[in-house]
């Protein structure tokens, strides 16, 4: 209870004031042996918290005369009589978490350094759940582990010290390595604080944690860059996405987990743990308990949220605000996910939704409805293409969360974010939503050298991941039907469909002249027209064939091609004679869209294909394969084509091109299916998925065309 409240609260609850919220709620104030014609009295608790906060908060009591009569009676009471007869009043200060968060991290500093092993059978006959069993388990092992490293031994000795108001020694200073010099000072501010400003102290120790953690992470960055620099091995050797995969296994027999024999080359056995410790151990592990505290004390004062939520709602009033935090890997990307967020996002910045995006990136800068944090780190998957891998600062984006008022979540990217995602819904108590956008299992297939039994590790490692999230959004119904198969068996109410919208073209864009994209080519030369990225999961390794099966009927036919990837080299060298154009703006593809022909979708992977709602809205019909989003999309010989194989694809491309009404009648057609994915009913059917209002001005009905 704040400083001067009391008198305050003594003055608005008056005894008139108290009937009247009886009467009110059908309350009689004497069952709760509340009489309201007599004064009232507040009293405020010990929150000692371990006895880091012993006699900062509590309660003042007053007795008439008290060193006379301490004199010949007990003080014990002398309390008793004064709390009878209500002479208290409350002081100190309501420290919400940041108080509990203290203690915790104060209390894992000493389980750091005094836990013993509990025994691998003793975890197992624990009650809980198996994920419980497993979490226990990995926590214990690596609170071990911790205990073999001296130098985070003595830091956790150093902690809890510094809460106890006790400096560092002076000479630790000159022992140390430069990189922790900033520890040791952030332990001096902590103990200067308990010692000579108590009332400021836990926002004090709070704000030095975050700092801790934000250096610590850039130290563990900086040294897994340097790592890579110098070819060593971080934690396994030769590593890779597919050596990782294979290696993510335990064995079951209980001797070759233990003792080993030599047949289990690629698994989890064969990890060195004490080399992979060594190389990030210490700033590692204090990040982990510092992140661990946080998250143990938010979750303590929000594990009722539910509770209290429902409470809310029964009373009408005082309910949380209902905002959701979208997260995602990639906005500003050269990719199909990014294109399709940043449209989702721009409705939701026009029509003020109440769901905000947050990204990890370097350059970009906050906007309306757009967090920004910049990365700890970040590095660039070039096997896999040009995607850049940013590392967020997990604390910062928490005390965004927080700040911001947020009640659930939504992540759209397997990556760091699904991480962040997780650790926030375990932090807040609240729904966590994932978006899907990748069909992974398709894109390994066609990216890796993985065989069956390895991707199925794969799936099952998805499986685990996805039933983690209270809702899946999904693009197309093939997809919902393999999460709610027997492969991942989703529950199906779990399983959301959901769609990507378009907004209107742009009328002041004019199509692009034939002319200017091929030499000798006019206006009515036929084109086909692609944009995606520029990979193997694409099937752009398709076109060579049909193009040479539809050009034995249609012989100046043309193809160009719009995007980038890696992939770009080996396309062209397959199809010397197809134009390249390389990654094209927003306009330049509308000018494309409208002035070629057909635009033709080889690939089986997207879930979705948002350039073929982009092809619609500007008129072009589409051919693509009979399969996931494209199957969704598409009405088969109304505005496009669907079709099995590689021979009916040449087929239609003809076929198309050999009956002028009938182009001509599919392109209008086109225009009025792109009508059925407009935004404004999608983004209504997904705020209500995510149990958000849509705002009272929320338009309810325009056209894209």
């Amino acid at each position: 209870m704040a400083k001067c409240s009391y008198f305050e609260l003594d003055a608005k609850l008056n005894p008139q004031k108290i009937k009247q919220y009886a009467l009110r709620h059908g309350l009689n104030p004497a069952d709760f042996g509340v009489d309201p014609n007599k004064p009232k009295v507040f009293t405020g608790g010990t929150d000692d918290h371990t006895g880091i906060f012993a006699g900062q908060c509590g309660s003042w009591l007053y007795v008439p005369n008290l060193q006379e009569r301490l004199k010949i009676e007990q003080p014990s009471a002398l309390a008793l009589e004064a709390i009878k007869l209500g002479n208290m009043a409350p002081f100190g200060q309501v420290g919400e978490n940041q108080k509990l968060n203290i203690s915790l991290l104060d209390y894992f500093a000493q389980v750091a350094i005094k836990i013993k092993d509990p025994g691998l059978l003793r975890i197992l006959l624990h009650r809980g759940s198996a994920w419980d069993k497993i979490s226990r388990f990995a926590i214990s092992n690596v609170m071990l582990e911790m205990q073999k490293n001296k130098k985070t031994m003595k830091f956790f000795s150093f902690v809890h010290d510094a809460l106890q108001g006790k400096k560092p020694n002076k000479l630790l200073k000159w022992q140390v390595s430069k990189d922790y010099k900033f520890c040791i000072h952030q332990l001096e501010k902590i103990a200067d604080a308990k010692r000579n400003n108590p009332e400021a102290f836990p926002t004090i120790v709070n704000n030095t944690m975050n700092e801790l953690f934000t250096h610590l992470n850039l130290l563990i960055a900086k040294r897994i860059r340097n790592a890579i620099e110098n070819n060593k091995d971080i934690l396994l050797d030769g590593f890779s996405a597919e050596e990782l995969t294979r290696k993510l296994e335990i064995p079951s027999q209980l001797t070759a987990l233990f003792l080993g024999n030599g047949k289990h080359k690629d698994n989890m056995s064969n990890i060195n743990m004490s080399k992979a410790l060594d190389n990030l151990s210490f700033p590692l592990l204090i990040s982990l308990i510092l992140a661990g505290s946080s998250l143990a004390s938010t979750r303590v004062l929000y594990e009722n949220r539910h509770l209290l939520n429902q409470f809310a709602k029964k009373l009408g009033k005082n309910q949380h605000t209902k905002r959701a935090l979208f997260l995602t890997d990639t906005l500003l990307d050269k990719n199909g996910v990014s294109t399709s967020l940043s449209g989702k996002l721009n409705e939701i910045q026009q029509s003020n939704l109440p769901i905000d995006f947050l990204i990890c990136h370097s350059e970009a800068q906050s906007a309306s409805h757009l967090h920004v944090v910049k990365p700890i780190s970040e590095f660039n998957i070039e096997r896999y293409g040009e995607q850049t891998i940013r590392i967020p600062d997990i604390m910062e984006i928490a005390r965004i969360f927080y700040e911001g008022g947020y009640d659930r979540i939504v992540c759209s990217t397997e990556g760091p974010m699904t991480i962040v995602s997780m650790f926030l819904q375990q932090m807040f108590n609240v729904p966590n939503f994932f978006f899907m956008h990748t069909d992974w299992i398709d894109f390994i297939k066609h990216n890796t050298d993985l065989n069956q039994y390895e991707r199925d590790r794969v799936r099952r490692l998805m499986r685990a991941l996805y039933n983690r999230y209270d809702g899946i959004f999904v693009l197309n119904q093939e997809h919902k039907a393999w999460l709610t198969g027997y492969q991942m068996k989703l529950p199906t109410e779990k399983v959301l469909l959901t769609a990507h919208h378009m907004r209107p073209r742009n009328q002041q864009i004019k199509a692009i002249d034939k002319t200017s994209l091929i030499a000798g080519a006019t206006n009515n030369t036929p084109m086909i027209f692609i944009a995606c990225r520029i990979s193997e999961e694409k099937g752009l390794f398709d076109l060579p064939k049909i193009i040479e099966l539809a050009k034995q009927r249609l012989p100046d036919l043309k193809i160009v091609i719009a995007g980038s990837g890696p992939a770009t080299e080996k396309l062209q060298q397959a199809m010397p004679d197809a134009i390249l154009l390389g990654w094209q703006s927003k306009e330049q593809l509308a000018s494309l869209y409208l002035g070629l022909d057909l635009f033709i979708f080889p690939s089986r992977f997207d879930t979705f294909g948002n350039v073929i709602l982009e092809a619609f809205v500007h008129g072009m019909p589409t051919l693509a394969y009979d399969c996931k989003g494209p199957k969704d999309i598409i009405q088969h010989n109304v505005n496009g084509y669907l079709v099995e194989d590689i021979a009916t694809m040449a087929d239609k491309v003809v076929e198309f091109f050999a009956n002028p009404s009938k182009r001509k009648k599919m392109r209008q057609q086109a225009v009025q299916r792109a009508n059925e994915y407009q935004a404004e009913p999608i983004m209504d059917q997904f705020l209500a998925d995510l149990g958000l209002d849509a705002p009272l001005s929320y338009p309810k009905h325009k056209t894209v065309a």
